[in-house]
């Protein structure tokens, strides 16, 4: 019984693989990435609700009865796993190790891993990934597939890096997984959504193939139309809401420091969201206990304004850096975060009869928080510091400081 799509059913096959243990930890890790107190609703949302919906997508796709069951259960599973490698609180962890240099990407974990001897990562795609339990995932691949196991894992983790015939389904412009998220979040945040949304959609995906990609029947486009809208709703409300956006920065600073100060290891991938708090907490470090506890009982640190610079984002690395150069022009702590304006994305829909429609667009911005351990308000000299070392460092125009989380791309306030 699914919050989003009712009762829905999942063949043997899938539901064997639904079973286990690399998919059973994505029940401890968060669909959003914090414990959102501006919208409990969606604080406890999972990994593993949503890659349940992304595999009932890929069983509705348009064109499942013109494919062999094989390719269709490939298509299903890489729906299922795409998230099973990702980090506690979803991007957050896997966003600390950015911020330290050592880049992951969870997409193309699986991959890296099938055949490894990595000592860090012993036992490749069978390492014990929960709870002292191994993925459990040849072993399903073994059952179903047979000698072509390992064929079938290849295209499986091709798929969710978006390569292969059907990669494009399951990570492109309109994936399944996207589909899925947007209407899922917008659902448990109480926006006013059309549930049936993404399964309307991914009715209407006619074919996929590597040359082209995901190819849509004429009447898809009005539907996707109202997904990018749904889209913009949810990302206004998850980009500026300046508790939830204050509580990340400081779960990332401890994460971040946990990472330097090797209380955790880019091997810890695998733990889940109550594990990472546990182990931060228990670090017997101050400065990162003190993070967390002040989060857990939503005791937050000072926040700047939010400021909307213009271009891509700089890299975490990078924002790292900052963070010590607004530091030691305020002196104050200061730890900095950024996000890519999710609000809109530019679309190109490939109809079946090969015309190309564009919908969407690039907003082509970022925004840019800082937060200091000091309770003490930033002062209206401190942020136009901010402001002009930003300018300086990443050589990036100043758009504006947004009014409220519900405004459009165009309302800012001059700063």
């Amino acid at each position: 019984m699914d919050a989003l799509y009712g009762e829905i059913e999942l063949s043997a096959e899938i539901e064997e693989l639904l079973a286990c243990p690399l998919v059973q930890r994505l029940r401890r890790i968060r669909l959003s990435n914090i414990d959102s107190v501006s919208m409990p609703g969606i604080a406890n949302g999972s990994r593993y609700e949503h890659s349940i919906g992304v595999a009932y997508l890929a069983s509705r796709i348009g064109f499942r009865n013109r494919i062999p069951k094989s390719d269709l259960l490939i298509i299903q599973a890489a729906g299922l796993i795409h998230d099973t490698a990702i980090t506690p609180f979803g991007h957050l962890a896997e966003e600390a190790l950015h911020y330290i240099g050592n880049i992951y990407h969870h997409e193309n974990k699986w991959s890296a891993l099938l055949g490894s001897n990595d000592s860090d990562e012993l036992g490749g795609v069978d390492l014990q990934v929960y709870l002292g339990h191994e993925s459990g995932l040849r072993r399903w691949a073994n059952n179903v597939f047979g000698t072509g196991a390992d064929t079938a894992l290849q295209q499986i983790f091709a798929a969710i890096m978006g390569r292969g015939s059907y990669g494009r389904c399951i990570a492109g412009d309109m994936d399944l997984d996207n589909l899925d998220n947007v209407a899922r979040i917008a659902y448990h945040m109480g926006l006013t959504v059309d549930r049936h949304l993404p399964v309307n959609i991914a009715e209407r995906i006619s074919d996929s193939n590597e040359t082209d990609g995901v190819l849509f029947s004429e009447d898809a486009v009005d539907y996707v139309r109202r997904w990018l809208t749904l889209r913009e709703d949810v990302y206004n409300h998850l980009m500026l809401a300046s508790n939830d956006f204050c509580g990340k920065a400081m779960i990332l600073f401890a994460t971040v420091l946990g990472y330097e100060r090797k209380y955790l290891s880019p091997s810890d991938w695998k733990i889940t969201d109550e594990d990472l708090i546990r182990r931060l907490l228990d670090s017997g470090d101050d400065e990162i206990a003190s993070a967390v506890k002040r989060w857990l009982l939503y005791d937050l640190w000072a926040l700047s304004d939010l400021f909307w610079f213009e271009g891509d984002p700089p890299s975490y690395a990078d924002i790292y850096s900052f963070s010590r150069q607004v530091s030691d022009r305020l002196s104050r702590p200061c730890f900095a975060y950024r996000i890519k304006d999710k609000r809109t994305r530019a679309v190109q829909l490939l109809l079946t009869s090969r015309e190309r429609i564009d919908l969407g667009r690039d907003p082509n911005m970022w925004v840019l928080g800082v937060t200091s351990p000091t309770k003490r308000a930033f002062t209206t000299e401190e942020n136009q510091s901010i402001i002009q070392i930003a300018s300086k460092t990443f050589s990036t125009r100043f758009l504006g400081i947004p009014k409220s989380p519900a405004d459009s791309l165009t309302l800012f306030e001059t700063a």
